[in-house]
């Protein structure tokens, strides 16, 4: 498919009502889709699609270039979020970058809110019952290697049950281990190991122990009201 005519379709797509969305993405997007996601006015053109039992997708968001967009139960993606990739089909950038692979992973219960920025040029993973709250935050899986003059893709990966504030910066390679909460305006740039920590600052480092009985740690709905 050309893709003017590929970027027509799926803008035609994003106004219809579910059951046509599921259709035309299984065809186009090689989409599955259970039958009780939700999937509101966005713009989403990616390879693969999976979509799992009462997940939901809001309004405005731009969902494109990804291998792989994968959302498990009951996982929420807001609004107005954009989340992005260059596709492997572009060999101009990223060439020597030979194993990347442009996914976005999201386990159940697991949200993102509102106004986030995703690079998915490399694979974004996030845990489940993971909360990325507040809007500003960015997530960037690529950056420039000053000393070798190119540019470089590396994974990140958020854990399991995290609490991710306003603001944050979460630079190529970082990962943040279970049971953990960023604060605000903080910068993950390293691979985290300790759990049940409260991580601040620029760069973020560890500055609370946090209690292994809080609430938010042993829920079994990903919402909190």
């Amino acid at each position: 498919m050309k893709k003017a005519a590929r970027i027509l379709i799926l803008s035609i797509t994003a106004l219809l009502p579910g059951r046509f969305k599921r259709l035309i993405y299984s065809k186009v997007l090689n989409a599955k889709i259970e039958k009780t996601a939700k999937i509101g006015i966005s713009y989403i053109d990616v390879k693969n699609m999976k979509i799992g039992a009462y997940a939901s997708i809001g309004h405005f968001n731009v969902i494109k270039g990804l291998e792989k967009f994968e959302i498990e139960e009951y996982t929420i993606i807001g609004s107005f979020n954009k989340i992005t990739a260059v596709s492997l089909d572009n060999k101009t950038i990223f060439p020597a970058q030979k194993d990347r692979y442009p996914a976005l992973l999201m386990a159940k219960h697991s949200a993102i809110v509102s106004k986030h920025f995703f690079d998915c040029n490399d694979t974004i993973s996030i845990g489940k019952y993971t909360t990325i709250a507040g809007a500003g935050s960015m997530f960037w899986t690529h950056g420039i290697n000053v000393n070798l003059n190119k540019q470089e893709t590396s994974p990140v990966k958020i854990g399991d049950y995290c609490l991710i504030a306003a603001r944050i910066v979460a630079v190529k390679g970082s990962s943040l281990p279970d049971n953990c909460i960023v604060a605000t305006n903080s910068t993950l740039y390293k691979a985290y190991g300790e759990p049940y920590m409260l991580y601040s600052g620029v760069p973020a480092e560890p500055v609370k122990k946090l209690d292994p009985n809080a609430g938010y740690f042993h829920r079994e709905n990903g919402r909190v009201d």
